[in-house]
């Protein structure tokens, strides 16, 4: 029971209140069964209020400002600080122009609200102007899309995402943003953001870079918090970030690597076909003594590894690995550049140099370190030691080295066209491509010929 007293007969037992009469509570006295109304509530602010806007405007502040602070209307400060007449003696003060009452706050997002204020409709039209969901006048979407416009209206994406199952954004993994400093000319990521780019420029969606090292076993977590319907993974992450992704349930598309679960796609190159290309350009040479020397610590190194060993055997060459082993090496990469077993299998192999008329390296970053270390032995590239490698970026067309081009921008855009038909439910076979690529030869294996380098394989498209 309400404690209230009978203005009648003076109960204070049993007072219920009776609905609202002229806006004003009605309440029945349960002793006398007679009604009476409350209290009539004083509209407006309180003289604490005035008192505070009073003082603001003492200290000099704008009535914007003033609005600002105090939550106060335009209107009622316009009625509390009337602007004086003018006197044409004294110079005129410049007043900041009160915020309309339909304009946001300065201090919070733009809502819903404020553009259906604006526009003079409801805030459950404006969200179906928004979706698309109910057809309404030219007039209506008009004022709609004005009002959007003026109060630069964004709507909330994660919420329209978690509503619509998808966020038109993809996520792009990779292992860092370093490469894009001035020292990138060793770098393939450049033109496969490029064609990444592309390929979600065609398809009208966004793209979200997020960076990691193939040590962070917790990097696929940062995928799963709605903001992208798929994922891509460039080059080899570790398979703890692809697995846990993967296992998430969240699409994924690795970019230049095979090594991923049964539910993920994949583009990358021809990598054995590539290297076949490598060791049949050297035979063709005359070289016989082909050694290899690199890393195996991802699929796209066995492959090629694994080609190079079938070229040797397809080409009839009596290959014995021994002198050649220490450069076939499983190398944890954490430990700084270039590791301290890796340069221990290079002098290995030079030390065996008389046992060697080429070598095969698959990255031009590690082929030119070896020229330089040959160079400093006094072992003349390519007279004594022809050298080819993998992966035609800028570092390899300046050192002059032949290489195997890979399509990287081709490789990026088909990924993104990859990724979204797994979205759409397309099986998993049809999400893994492997793409051609082509020979560039240059005066690492043949010297300087004074001509343009030779070109051999399928082009790149």
């Amino acid at each position: 029971m309400l404690e209230r007293t009978c203005p009648h007969c003076g109960s204070s037992t049993k007072q219920v209140k009776a609905g609202m009469k002229s806006g004003v509570q009605q309440y029945l006295c349960g002793a006398c069964r007679r009604r009476y109304v409350g209290e009539r509530q004083v509209r407006g602010y309180s003289p604490e209020v005035k008192q505070q806007a009073a003082l603001l405007r003492a200290q000099g502040r704008t009535l914007r400002e003033i609005q600002a602070t105090l939550g106060v209307s335009s209107r009622t400060l316009i009625k509390w600080f009337p602007k004086p007449p003018a006197d044409k003696s004294a110079p005129e003060e410049v007043e900041t122009p009160p915020i309309k009452p339909s304009e946001p706050s300065p201090r919070r997002r733009t809502t819903i609200q404020d553009v259906a204020q604006r526009a003079g409709v409801a805030p459950s039209t404006v969200s179906n102007y928004l979706n698309d969901r109910m057809r309404m006048s030219d007039t209506t979407q008009g004022r709609i899309r004005r009002a959007i416009q003026e109060l630069h209206f964004t709507p909330n994406a994660l919420t329209r995402a978690i509503r619509k199952g998808h966020s038109r954004i993809l996520g792009v993994q990779l292992w860092s943003v370093g490469d894009f400093d001035d020292d990138y000319g060793h770098s393939l990521l450049p033109p496969v953001i490029a064609g990444i780019n592309a390929g979600a420029k065609l398809a009208a969606h966004d793209i979200l870079v997020y960076t990691t090292w193939p040590e962070d076993a917790y990097g696929g977590i940062r995928f799963l918090d709605g903001h992208v319907d798929g994922v891509m993974v460039v080059g080899y992450l570790g398979a703890q970030v692809v697995e846990r992704t993967a296992a998430a349930g969240l699409p994924l598309v690795a970019l230049l690597n095979r090594q991923v679960p049964d539910s993920c796609g994949y583009v990358e190159s021809d990598n054995v076909t590539a290297m076949r290309q490598i060791v049949a350009h050297l035979v063709s040479l005359g070289r016989r003594r082909i050694g290899y020397y690199g890393l195996l610590h991802d699929s796209n190194h066995v492959d090629r590894y694994t080609g190079f060993c079938t070229a040797m055997a397809e080409a009839g060459l009596s290959w014995d690995p021994a002198p050649m082993k220490y450069g076939v090496l499983q190398e944890d990469l954490r430990g700084g550049w270039p590791p301290r077993k890796y340069t221990q299998g290079l002098n290995c192999l030079l030390d065996q140099a008389g046992a060697l008329d080429a070598m095969v390296v698959p990255w031009p970053h590690d082929a030119a370190w070896a020229i330089t270390e040959m160079e400093k032995r006094g072992l003349r590239v390519p007279e004594d030691i022809a050298v080819a490698a993998f992966d035609d970026v800028p570092d390899a067309a300046i050192a002059g080295i032949t290489v195997v081009r890979q399509p990287f921008r081709q490789i990026g855009q088909i990924g993104v066209e990859r990724l979204l038909a797994l979205i759409e439910g397309a099986p998993t076979s049809e999400c893994r491509v492997t793409l051609p690529t082509e020979l560039i030869v240059r005066r690492s294996t043949v010297g300087d010929t004074g001509t343009s380098p030779k070109v051999t394989g399928q082009a790149d498209t």
